[in-house]
């Protein structure tokens, strides 16, 4: 298992904060660690490798209600 810490941009960055501080499936595992007014970092633990975990995690909340709608980063940084 992997982990690693995943730094999320946003305007808006309390809905990526809600969507994935205690996010899990059946690939990935997050925890929020910190946050401010735009940007955040959580823990990933995952089997997958970085890259393919920024992507998977990409997917998942473009899929989610609000990710169509907003803009945002994400970035492997540990």
């Amino acid at each position: 298992m992997n982990t690693y810490q995943i730094q999320m941009n946003s305007g808006q960055i309390s809905y990526l904060c809600d969507f994935f501080s205690e996010y899990e499936d059946e690939r990935i595992k997050t925890t929020l660690l910190s946050s401010n007014r735009v940007q955040a970092v959580f823990e990933a633990m995952t089997a997958l490798p970085g890259e393919e975990a920024v992507k998977h995690l990409k997917q998942v909340f473009q899929q989610s209600k609000f990710g169509p709608g907003l803009y945002y980063s994400v970035k492997k940084i540990q």
